[in-house]
């Protein structure tokens, strides 16, 4: 591992993460650790003394070599607010409540174990010496929610390392890192402050944690990736502005739940009961407590569940599919692209994953028509808010019913929508793919998640196709290579599936 020479005694070893070196003498200083391999160059350079490391932000690639280290000649500094992702109480917390965790994790990079002796003394607007010299920390969130750049001035330039703040190209090295949520804009907020923040300084040579030192123009390029973030985060606002709600009217039932159509109820907070006229129940999206459906069933007269099916793998929406085949003795039908997902078995790695392994007993096809008794559904894949999701559609009571899931939401609820992020395999061609399904179906009321039932509107969805356009635009803006799939897109889909 060779170091680059960015200025008189400031290097750059290109390891897991960028790793500067400054020298004075024969001591120095680092930003950043990455794997720690770079440190047997040093006597090439003529170091024979590392005093300290200023760690930018908690995530792996920039510190886990620290990891293996049982005790080290110098001293390892943090910002204060990343103490959570890198002390081992701290770390040991993260990791307890990934199993299992509801939404995002509030960091997608997180050592397996924590780190002891790191000296939290970095903070916003605040300063430590090395000799003479005044090392400053200038608070750049969102890549990480405490997350620092560290202000140095040497051989008379202000050189800033901003960690992964900022990526040549006016670019963010694995942009979801922004998404501290699975809806909202908050993370892209923040970053934008950050950014905002630096390029109102004399930046002379700018250092980021991954890709090429930016020399030329970086107050430039830093304002041109302010620009960036403000169309990321406006691409988290409203998919259909300017909309009416347009809820339907429903009947409150002594049960608690509500009679939306004479033969269509919703209840919980999911959950739908379709009523045939044989007399038996189907279940859509049934709640994980098969408690919650028994006060509904005994206001109806106990019908016999006969089939139960989900809109999306997420568990607020499959969780009580094994309950109902064990209570009701109820058929499980599933779309494939949700099947599929489910069938990967429990992990971390993805939004709200059932706790209990959930199988299907029966496929729907994956485009296709479906019956149950009285009732034909057109069914296809529906991918949004996240991509294993599916929609279908049947006549209840007269009118044309598509069971949405989370994809569409009234313009008052959160932004109009379930919300897009990579965590959650979103995808903003899967959000455009819908709307062109619910303007060719062109149904009367989607009956939507959280507790939501409204009438279709199609200004509504020509609005989402123009947002998934221009937030498509603005996430790749961001991606240094500009491919989604290799900057962007934590999961990855099935071929077929496209």
């Amino acid at each position: 591992m060779k170091a680059t020479t960015l200025l008189p005694d400031l290097f750059c070893f290109h390891d897991t993460c960028n790793v500067y070196v400054v020298r004075d003498g024969t001591e120095a200083v680092a930003v950043d650790f990455g794997s720690g391999r770079w440190l047997r160059e040093l006597p090439r350079l003529g170091v024979r003394s590392l005093r300290h490391v200023f760690l930018t932000h908690h995530h792996a690639d920039q510190c886990a070599g620290l990891a293996a280290r049982k005790t080290s000649p110098f001293v390892v500094h943090a910002p204060r607010e990343e103490e959570r992702f890198l002390s081992p109480a701290g770390v040991a917390a993260y990791w307890r409540a990934r199993r299992p965790r509801e939404g995002c994790p509030p960091s997608y990079s997180v050592l397996p174990r924590g780190l002891r002796g790191v000296r939290y003394d970095m903070a916003d607007s605040a300063d430590l010496f090395w000799g003479r010299r005044r090392i400053r920390f200038l608070r750049t969130p969102g890549h990480s929610l405490g997350a620092l750049s560290v202000l140095l001035t040497h051989e008379g330039k202000q050189v800033v390392f901003c960690g992964d703040a900022a990526h040549a190209g006016a670019t963010l090295w694995q942009p979801y890192h922004l998404e501290w949520d699975h809806w909202t804009g908050a993370g892209a907020l923040a970053a934008w402050e950050g950014v905002r923040r630096l390029a109102d300084l004399q930046v002379d040579l700018l250092c980021p944690a991954h890709g090429l030192a930016v020399a030329d123009r970086p107050q430039a390029m830093l304002r041109q990736l302010a620009r960036k973030l403000m169309d990321f985060y406006r691409a988290k606002g409203n998919v259909s502005p300017g909309e009416r709600d347009d809820y339907a009217d429903s009947e409150p039932l002594p049960c608690g739940a509500r009679r939306v159509l004479p033969h269509l109820f919703q209840y919980d907070n999911n959950s739908y009961l379709l009523l045939s006229e044989t007399g038996e129940a189907m279940l859509i999206d049934p709640p994980t407590d098969p408690k919650r459906t028994a006060p509904l069933l005994a206001e109806l007269r106990r019908p016999p569940v006969t089939a139960a099916t989900a809109t999306h793998f997420h568990s607020d929406h499959t969780g009580g599919l094994p309950a109902a085949r064990r209570r009701y003795g109820a058929k499980v039908w599933l779309h494939p692209w949700v099947a599929a997902i489910l069938h990967r078995g429990n992990h971390r790695e993805l939004v709200s994953f059932p706790a209990e392994t959930v199988r299907a007993d029966r496929l729907w096809p994956a485009r296709g028509r479906w019956r149950w008794n009285e009732y034909e559904f057109r069914i296809a894949p529906l991918p949004g808010q996240t991509w294993w999701h599916c929609g279908f559609m049947t006549r209840v009571d007269g009118q044309k019913v598509l069971f949405s899931g989370d994809n569409f939401q009234p313009a008052s609820r959160w932004n109009g929508t379930g919300g897009f992020c990579a965590f959650n395999g979103s995808r903003l061609e899967g959000y455009a793919r819908s709307a062109r399904l619910v303007l060719q179906w062109r149904p009367d009321l989607l009956a939507a998640g959280h507790r939501t039932y409204f009438r279709f509107r199609a200004s509504r969805f020509r609005k989402v196709l123009r947002w998934a356009s221009r937030a498509k635009s603005a996430v790749q803006a961001l991606c240094p290579t500009g491919d989604l799939e290799n900057d962007y897109h934590l999961h990855s889909i099935a071929r077929e599936s496209r």
